[in-house]
């Protein structure tokens, strides 16, 4: 098995770069954008200022253990319902084999005081608890107002109920711990059936010890020890869990059909790092989308009946528009030219350009538009973890952000034209009097948002009242980047937080709509995004120069289908919407 490492890494790492790398990335396939203005994206790390002292611990002593490269995820979301948007961030902790000296690392909650300064209140809420932790997914799981946490982890999972602003573990209650020897990684919770309890999906990556990773014993140089592929490693099924309504959960993987299987060996097909839920064919039911590192990526149509369809091949969505797999991360998906059609973004591996899915309207059929669409010779180069879509200009379109850095520390070493650590990248959507959606903005452009880092998870949320999207970054062994959007327009804004009451309280799979002089912007209540992470609850539209006047109407689809026509009286502000009984 070390000489198949050795092949997979000297193919894709060395022989790739004499092909690719060593080119000018404007002569692949580089678009002329010189008719676009783009604005400036001035974001400012105001993380010290701010009072985010969480620094990530991988655990690493020199083994090179494959799960020191993945990072810690983080979330967005209101623990104690005033309103404001806090932060949890996931930590590692030391190995077990390691006699680590002093205090073990925790996960990290802080408290926002709502103008975007917080205060660390872990031991107090109840999380100042150490495990080699990796994803979070956040939601109401028995709709009582309080948001509870689900954390990922190599070994057992850790559920923590919120009980008014503290929380209390009830894993095994909940029957949600997994299995001991299982790496979970992204998880998310939806709403599969609609019937107003959100259910759970978990991402598992490989089948992996410390063991497994020593004996596979990957180089990069012939001599020393380096981070290996997923390649050689066994893939892991995920799981999906049906909230049974009485505060547990029961895994419902085979029957639901979410297990695919290698064919030829009746292995698990999967090695997932990140998922998407999005209704991609408008029927009223969330979809599940699996960025697979490796192997092909997943699309389970939902059946509406409790099992799912794989559909990703016939989609055109498992591999890369030249068939080949990718080292898929973070994803996201949204209504990126405000219609039918529906954008999946995917971070891959160096080498790999991000993948761009696009569907042809209210279907399962894709395409990959990375190069037309502005996306691809840009990502090129970049090892992406965190992606997502967001209007950082409050303009009324969706850009898309990704934050890069790559796994192995001496890369450079191997490849002149890598780096451990990379500046993100923010694609500006230019609008559709373009030939393509999408221009990046130049690094001189984005603040400190080019600050080169060993990136991994990313979020976003309005930190400080004002209406725009402040960004969040994790980075492996350094200190959270918190980036204060400081935009430089006068456009207007409304944000929409929605309050289900027989669809599930957090209104996670809601469908916005707000049709603002003839344009429809469609917006789908849902904190899983990126990689590992959870961005904030509340909905933001940007209304660019257009004020009250231009606003002709705001549709709420629930979860279950009920349409709510909402009045819209004010703007620049937060308009809180409870789902009206029927009938």
């Amino acid at each position: 098995m070390l000489v198949g490492g050795l092949v997979f890494w000297l193919t894709r790492e060395i022989a790739v770069v004499e092909e690719i790398l060593e080119k000018d990335p404007g002569e692949i396939g580089a678009l002329d954008r010189s008719d676009v203005i783009v604005p400036e994206a001035p974001f400012t790390n105001i993380a010290e200022e701010a009072g985010i002292d969480y620094v990530h611990f991988s655990g690493a002593t020199g083994e090179k253990l494959l799960p020191e490269t993945m990072g810690g995820g983080v979330a967005f979301f209101d623990y104690n319902n005033n309103g404001h948007q806090d932060l949890l961030f996931i930590n590692g902790a030391p190995w077990p084999h390691d006699e680590f000296a002093g205090t073990p690392p925790t996960m990290k909650l802080y408290e926002n005081n709502g103008t975007g300064m917080f205060t660390d209140v872990t031991g107090a809420a109840g999380l100042d608890v150490s495990f080699y932790g990796m994803g979070v997914a956040v939601g109401d799981h028995n709709n009582d107002g309080n948001v509870d946490l689900f954390m990922t982890a190599v070994g057992p999972n850790h559920f923590f109920r919120n009980v008014g602003g503290r929380f209390e573990e009830a894993t095994e209650e909940a029957g949600l711990a997994g299995g001991a020897d299982i790496w979970s990684t992204s998880a998310g919770f939806f709403d599969m059936d609609n019937n107003g309890d959100l259910d759970l999906f978990v991402c598992n990556y490989v089948k992996w010890s410390r063991d497994i990773d020593i004996d596979l014993n990957f180089t990069l140089n012939g001599r020393d020890r380096a981070y290996g592929p997923p390649t050689n490693y066994q893939g892991e099924h995920s799981q999906l869990y049906r909230n049974q309504g009485d505060g547990t959960f029961r895994d419902i993987s085979e029957e639901a059909g979410v297990r695919p299987v290698n064919p030829a060996t009746g292995l698990p097909l999967s090695k997932a790092l990140a998922l998407a839920f999005a209704d991609f064919e408008q029927n009223g039911l969330l979809d599940i989308f699996v960025a697979n590192d490796t192997t092909q990526n997943f699309l389970f149509r939902n059946n509406g009946d409790g099992t799912f369809d794989e559909i990703g091949l016939r989609s055109g969505v498992a591999f890369a528009g030249d068939g080949s797999v990718t080292g898929a991360m973070g994803i996201d998906a949204a209504h990126f030219r405000n219609d039918d059609h529906i954008a999946v973004g995917i971070g891959n591996f160096s080498n790999e350009m991000t993948s761009f899915y696009v569907s042809s309207g209210a279907t399962t059929r894709f395409t990959d538009d990375a190069t037309i669409e502005g996306i691809g010779s840009p990502t090129r180069i970049a090892l992406t973890f965190g992606l997502f879509f967001f209007d950082f200009d409050l303009n009324g379109r969706l850009d898309l952000f990704q934050t890069n850095g790559h796994i192995e520390d001496t890369i450079n070493q191997i490849q002149s034209s890598q780096h451990y650590r990379q500046p993100a990248q923010l694609f500006w959507n230019a609008g559709p009097e373009h030939a393509s959606t999408y221009v990046e903005i130049a690094r001189d452009r984005i603040g400190d948002l080019a600050t080169p880092i060993v990136g991994r998870g990313a979020a976003y949320a309005d930190i400080d009242g004002d209406g725009d999207l402040d960004i969040v970054l994790t980075q492996i062994d350094g200190p959270a980047l918190l980036l204060r959007n400081d935009r430089e327009n006068d456009h207007h804004w409304l944000r929409i937080r929605l309050i289900g009451t027989t669809a599930n309280r957090d209104a996670i799979g809601a469908q916005v709509e707000l049709t603002v002089d003839g344009l429809t912007q469609r917006r789908t209540v849902m904190p899983t995004r990126s990689y590992l992470s959870q961005v904030e609850l509340p909905i933001t539209f940007g209304l660019g120069a257009h004020d009250l006047d231009a606003i002709e109407s705001l549709q709420i689809i629930w979860p279950g289908g009920q349409l709510q026509e909402v009045p819209v009286e004010e703007i620049n502000t937060t308009l809180v919407v409870e789902q009206e009984q029927a009938g």
